[in-house]
């Protein structure tokens, strides 16, 4: 169960940007922790000034769509972390994206309520985007 809850406050949260919804996002933070790496720029680690550079943003997409598969949730006591790899694409002004990433996520949970504390949106290689992934080699590279 609390897998599925965990999970759930994701996908709010990405429907958060798709509904164009900054409230809905802040709110599924803890605002006392939280912290991201996002795959747009700035790429520092951000505090809450991720989520109003995000609430700007949102103001200006006009088109989001995505896909979430290979999902890992582990929950140890309070704490959950959660791994996902997600493609989204759509116009934020007159630019088009398409972009597929590997995010990570860490949620504490208090007061039976589960809340991002961390978030590291990660993209995928340019060149590996639109190709399948080579099966897993020992070394030596390539």
């Amino acid at each position: 169960m609390s897998e599925d809850e965990v999970k759930a406050v994701l996908i709010r949260r990405i429907d958060g940007i798709k509904k164009k919804d900054a409230h809905s996002i802040a709110d599924l933070v803890d605002r006392d922790r939280y912290t991201k790496f996002d795959d747009w720029p700035p790429f520092e680690r951000q505090g809450l000034e991720a989520l109003n550079r995000e609430a700007d943003a949102l103001k200006v997409l006009k088109e989001y769509a995505y896909d979430v598969s290979e999902w890992k949730i582990d929950i140890i006591g309070n704490v959950a972390v959660a791994s996902f790899i997600i493609n989204y694409r759509g116009t934020i002004r007159d630019l088009n994206f398409d972009v597929k990433s590997r995010v990570t996520a860490v949620l504490a949970k208090s007061n039976n309520e589960w809340k991002l504390i961390h978030e590291h949106w990660s993209r995928f290689p340019q060149k590996w985007q639109d190709t399948p992934q080579r099966p897993r080699r020992r070394f030596p590279f390539p």
